[in-house]
């Protein structure tokens, strides 16, 4: 039978952290250079969704290390704080990343202010994220 096996499978899924996280640093690098025209906003947008898919992709890489931890019974409470904010951050993100022109929630949900309480969110998550990478 071919095909990839579980640890090829969470190999790739972390791979996608990876580029992600290089997406939305370079997204969040073109929004803070210079004046914001319109053009940059876009490709910000962009760039921000590829990397917010690429994470939605990597979900099963989240849930399985999640779930080993919790078997071995080496659940931290870094984990828990960590995919608690991160369910967070993933429902947060959609309305905010995802959501497009056409959608009613938008003009409710996609504010400055919710940007920028998801990119609060999002580095506390990065910050933990290292952390468990680092030294568990």
């Amino acid at each position: 039978m071919s095909g990839i096996n579980t640890d090829e499978f969470m190999s790739i899924s972390f791979d996608f952290q990876k580029i992600a996280l290089i997406l939305v640093i370079i997204g969040f690098v073109i929004m803070r250079t210079g004046k914001l025209s319109k053009g940059k906003l876009h490709r910000h947008d962009i760039i921000s969704t590829l990397g917010y898919l690429l994470v939605v992709l990597s979900v099963p890489y989240m849930i399985n290390f999640t779930y080993d931890a919790i078997i071995s019974k080496a659940i931290s409470p870094v984990i828990l704080i960590h995919s608690l904010i991160g369910i967070v951050v993933l429902i947060l993100g959609f309305i905010v990343v995802i959501n497009r022109r056409g959608w009613k929630i938008k003009r409710r949900w996609k504010t400055k202010a919710n940007m920028q309480i998801l990119l609060v969110l999002w580095l506390i998550n990065f910050i933990l994220g290292t952390y468990m990478v680092l030294f568990t």
